[in-house]
């Protein structure tokens, strides 16, 4: 039988994801004040955005294998 995460882990990993976002964006900003050009915040935002994206997939994939797994556990053999 495959373990499955523990309680809250959902809710401290979302809180992560929002501190990630908040570092991204305090970045943000202090690229923008750099020079005032739109466009570093702008590339600093996407890779956050890319990262989270990235790590949601990852997730997403991790809780579809863990779903087939405990399926293929409870099957009758």
């Amino acid at each position: 039988m495959v373990s499955s995460p523990p309680p809250g882990a959902e809710k401290i990993i979302r809180w992560i994801m929002a501190g990630v976002i908040g570092w991204g964006i305090m970045h943000a900003i202090g690229a923008w004040t750099l020079n005032h050009d739109a466009r570093r915040p702008m590339v600093v935002l996407a890779c956050v955005a890319a990262f989270l994206g990235f790590w949601s997939l990852l997730l997403a994939s991790r809780r579809r294998r863990l779903a087939r797994m405990n399926v293929a556990d409870q099957s009758p053999p």
